[in-house]
């Protein structure tokens, strides 16, 4: 049997004819649809009284022109809890102390007196001044409360609010730094 008169050649020679034939056109243009929160804008391209453009084509097959508006919209690199902020007006604290100015890693722990029966501690605010802390005590921007005042450290509870809203508890500790510990039981 020869190779011309084979059925898989002919086929073969077949489907090559019928696929080189079909690509001599432009490819079709994709039917042109608006995005969602685009606004179609009219042409600013001026037609003639025949209906064409001044570059040549028609004007109907000019795609239609569009833009993107961001009014309304939130902006998705801004932190959500920045919003929540600012339509709630100013964010109040819950401390009108001076200590209520700064967050609570701004705070140094300077002193410890446990001995009393209300023991005190001393913090230094980053301005450099000093003042004195008690159980029951406010500070922090986030409304602290002074929990416990024990040995080398202030236990600190505030509530924190989270992206969805919710109101988390949590408790900081203030420690004592090493070198102004002071150990007289040695």
């Amino acid at each position: 049997m020869s190779r011309a008169r084979s059925p898989l050649w002919l086929a073969l020679v077949g489907t090559a004819a019928l696929v080189l034939a079909g690509c001599g056109g432009p490819p079709p243009r994709p039917a042109a649809t608006p995005l969602a929160g685009t606004t179609n804008k009219p042409a600013a391209n001026p037609t003639s009284a025949t209906g064409d453009s001044p570059d040549g084509g028609s004007a109907a097959d000019a795609p239609p022109e569009w833009s993107y508006s961001s009014t309304g919209k939130r902006d998705p690199f801004r932190p959500y809890l920045a919003e929540l902020g600012s339509s709630n007006g100013p964010v109040v604290t819950r401390c009108n102390t001076p200590l209520g100015q700064f967050e609570l890693e701004q705070l140094k722990l300077v002193a410890v007196i446990t001995g009393l029966a209300d023991p005190v501690a001393m913090v230094e605010a980053p301005n450099g001044v000093g003042y004195s802390l008690r159980k029951g005590a406010c500070l922090g921007k986030n409304g602290g409360v002074v929990a416990a005042v024990r040995t080398g450290e202030v236990l600190v509870t505030e509530w924190m609010q989270r992206a969805d809203g919710t109101r988390d508890r949590t408790q900081t500790v203030l420690k004592l730094p090493k070198e102004a510990a002071l150990n007289f039981e040695e």
